[in-house]
């Protein structure tokens, strides 16, 4: 096994898991939307190759989702809206890492 550094300064996750009807998941609440403009946001402001938007599975909470995970900072991010996106946008993609 080969180790090296994560080549991009920040990876945010977007949870797009989707459960038996009657369950709360974060896909049918719009996670996939709100993957899409994260990385047409990180796109647009020519971050691509620093900042990775990942689509995933479970990120727990599902009730509380959509969920969004932000590395390195380890930050969870629920009740995620498409409207919340900028605000994402301009937290995480754009700053530095401290």
């Amino acid at each position: 096994m080969n180790t090296s550094p994560v080549p991009f300064r920040r990876i945010i996750l977007v949870c797009l898991n989707e459960r038996p009807a009657g369950e709360a998941s974060c896909g049918p609440r719009g996670g996939k939307e709100i993957a899409d403009l994260l990385k047409k946001g990180v796109n647009d402001l020519g971050l691509k190759g620093q900042v990775r938007v990942t689509k995933t599975h479970c990120l727990g909470l599902c009730q509380l989702g959509p969920n969004v995970v932000v590395y390195p900072e380890g930050t969870l991010l629920s009740g995620v809206t498409p409207a919340d996106v900028p605000a994402i946008l301009e937290k995480y993609a754009k700053a530095e890492v401290k």
